[in-house]
């Protein structure tokens, strides 16, 4: 059995919300966009990438919920692609909507794994409540962690650290990362954009969690609480699923 709750927060200095989530218990499916921020149209970005997703997700899975492909990787990613394509689609039709982008994450679970396919710095983490520990499964497509991955001085262009090196609307082609995780009863997995792991470290997640694991609704009033207490300089949206 999956338990799913989410929330989403202007936060306190945004006027707007240009976040937006979808997810299916039945399905087992959560996604989350984040419309890019200092862009025009960023909240119409985000709604039609999470929204042309999941019509595309939707459609392969039968009447008793279960999905009808063999590589949930594969349809995730092409599940992306498609909404990137819905996203230039619209820039093609208004020429006020040029400049607009988003983050994408799209994550499937089933009763062994968790899969996720994305693009952009909305990430994916897994709580192994056992044990407890706290691992980030995505990779930021950012300018900074193109720097970690480089081994380039971390001073470097350090203004832009947060600039996205890959998004939804961005390009006609697409290249989203994705993965798979082994999951077992207790785990949790946890969906957020930057509002949220910009400000509050992962120590502090994992403690958060830990602490009020038995009220998933207590879980995100507490990080969404951490998240104020720094500032809450964007919006933030998390999602947290549990296996039970």
């Amino acid at each position: 059995m999956l338990r799913i709750s989410s929330l989403t927060d202007t936060g306190l200095v945004r006027s707007t919300n240009e976040d937006f989530y979808l997810f299916s218990r039945d399905y087992r499916i959560i996604i989350i966009a984040d419309g890019v921020g200092g862009y025009d149209y960023g909240e119409v970005a985000s709604r039609i990438a999470a929204e042309s997703a999941y019509a595309l997700l939707e459609n392969e899975f039968d009447e008793d919920n279960k999905l009808t492909v063999e590589d949930p990787i594969k349809l995730l990613n092409k599940a992306v692609v498609f909404a990137n394509q819905k996203v230039i689609d619209m820039k093609v039709q208004k020429t006020s909507h040029q400049q607009m982008g988003t983050t994408l994450t799209c994550i499937y679970l089933d009763d062994n794994f968790v899969y996720f396919s994305y693009i952009g710095d909305s990430r994916v983490y897994h709580i192994d409540s056992e044990a407890g520990q706290i691992r980030q499964l995505s990779t930021d497509h950012t300018l900074s962690q193109n720097k970690l991955d480089r081994n380039l001085h971390p001073d470097l262009h350090a203004h832009a650290n947060h600039v996205l090196t890959r998004m939804i609307g961005g390009s006609n082609s697409i290249n989203p990362g994705f993965g798979k995780y082994a999951l077992k009863k207790g785990d949790m997995i946890l969906a957020c954009t930057d509002g949220l792991s910009d400000l509050v470290p992962e120590e502090d997640i994992l403690q958060i969690l830990l602490g009020n694991q038995d009220d998933m609704s207590v879980c995100l009033e507490a990080l969404l609480a951490q998240v104020k207490q720094e500032g809450a300089r964007d919006n933030t949206t998390i999602v947290l699923a549990s296996l039970i």
